[in-house]
């Protein structure tokens, strides 16, 4: 499948590591000079889940172990990414290969994945 049909998220094709490894250099403002990457982490509420912020192009999401992390996830047909990283020098990438809802209840299925980021960010 040419995941190129779903526009901007299905344009950056990578792996899990290469996702957390982007967030990592972003935060430790490798990629931008320091007032643009301000700029993007001013952020305002987000109600998708409880806590969460967004900024230019990232969100700020709470960790249940303390602090935030920042990134960005992805949903085609098929794919699902989360993760990015903390301000302390942790990053994830996380990718599952069925979309939430695809074997059971969606909103019960997009919460374990946000879990299982939850998870890998504080263990």
């Amino acid at each position: 499948m040419d995941p190129s049909w779903g526009g901007a998220a299905g344009q950056m094709i990578s792996t899990p590591s290469d996702l957390a490894k982007f967030a990592r250099l972003l935060l430790d403002g490798k990629l931008l000079a320091p007032e643009q990457l301000a700029e993007m982490r001013r952020t305002v509420d987000a109600p998708i889940m409880p806590g969460w912020r967004y900024g230019l192009g990232v969100f700020s999401i709470p960790l249940s172990c303390g602090g935030v992390y920042w990134g960005h996830g992805g949903d085609i047909d098929g794919y699902e990414t989360r993760g990015g990283a903390t301000d302390d020098g942790r990053s994830v990438g996380l990718a599952v290969t069925a979309l939430p809802g695809t074997f059971s209840d969606a909103e019960k299925s997009a919460k374990a994945v946000m879990s299982a980021t939850d998870t890998a960010f504080c263990n």
